[in-house]
């Protein structure tokens, strides 16, 4: 019996946790063109893969201010280091449907999201990722306890 190589099987399963992980994944480059596009992302936004894979995240999202949004990524492309969009500060970086049954007395999903820096071999930040979390919960449950 052939047994595919070890690698190929690691490489296979980490597509497929990308794809169903329950978290968006985002890749841009320093452009701010889409390279990844999960399958929470197309879950919540509606927007397919295809559709935003090579297009510009403003084009995408218009409603994102690229002014803001490009100051928020410089530290994450010039200086290798995260940066925030924390839900109390914003309540979303994409507007997406809130689609959990539990919380739907939100109107959209509040969202924490994570600018990571993507290092090259060379040490080098081309692209970055953002890890997109639903908070939803948290932000009624905290807005419950305030009101």
């Amino acid at each position: 019996m052939y047994s595919l190589p070890a690698e190929f099987e690691q490489f296979h399963w980490m597509v497929d946790m990308v794809q169903h992980v329950d978290i968006g994944l985002v890749v841009l480059d320093k452009t701010y063109t889409v390279h990844v596009w999960n399958g929470f992302m197309t879950h919540h936004s509606g927007i397919q893969p295809h559709e935003a894979i090579g297009q510009n995240l403003f084009s995408l999202f218009p409603e994102i201010p690229a002014y803001w949004f490009k100051s928020k990524s410089k530290p994450v492309f010039e200086l290798g280091c995260r940066s925030f969009v924390i839900w109390r500060q914003r309540p979303y970086l994409f507007k997406c449907r809130n689609v959990r049954p539990i919380t739907q007395q939100a109107p959209y999903m509040y969202q924490n999201v994570t600018l990571n820096p993507m290092t090259s071999p060379k040490g080098e930040v081309e692209y970055l990722f953002m890890a997109v979390e639903d908070a939803t919960a948290e932000a009624i449950a905290e807005g419950k306890l305030s009101g």
